[in-house]
């Protein structure tokens, strides 16, 4: 029999995979008692798709490149899954099974993860972390810095506060150009 090549960043052991699939027992009449091949050919199933969800591979190449934790929980979850359908032999899969309910939530985090309403990398606490905001406060153009008592400096390109147009001493219509006193 010949085993088709995958290829790709694996997030987790074949060993991780096979004491997961393992349970309480010696991982007799489960998926553990695949190949070494075929666990590798799960993993890579489940680590591929975590790649895609997530956005990027993961490889350590660089310190942004470091995988996340929650990469290797996801990938076995899925890799799991996908050892098991192979053990089963396209058998049908138990809806109460706690591997495909493992896969079911691995999938619901990554829809999550794609969505963008979970991030991979949480932030320690009580740190400020790697996530980073952009404030963008712009003014509609349809105000002007004489209508909201602000202007905009032309060297920085941020809004300032400033006098309305119609104050004293600012060079607008009630300005007579001498000193402005106020008692």
């Amino acid at each position: 029999m010949t085993t088709p090549a995958a290829s790709g960043v694996l997030y987790a052991t074949v060993a991780d995979l096979r004491n997961v699939l393992s349970g309480t027992d010696s991982g007799t009449g489960t998926a553990a008692a695949l190949t070494d091949e075929q666990l590798t050919l799960a993993l890579y199933a489940g680590s591929n798709r975590v790649s895609v969800y997530a956005g990027n591979t993961y490889d350590s190449s660089t310190p942004e490149a470091v995988p996340p934790a929650i990469l290797h929980d996801l990938a076995l979850d899925l890799a799991a899954f996908w050892a098991d359908k192979t053990y089963l032999k396209h058998k049908a899969v138990d809806p109460k099974s706690p591997i495909y309910i493992a896969y079911l939530n691995a999938t619901a985090i990554l829809n999550d993860v794609r969505d963008g309403k979970i991030l991979l990398d949480p932030v320690p606490a009580p740190g400020i972390g790697s996530e980073t905001g952009v404030i963008i406060n712009r003014v509609p153009p349809v105000f002007t810095g004489r209508d909201s008592n602000t202007r905009l400096d032309p060297v920085t390109g941020t809004l300032e506060a400033d006098s309305p147009f119609w104050t004293p001493g600012t060079g607008g219509l009630v300005d007579s150009g001498g000193p402005v006193y106020q008692g």
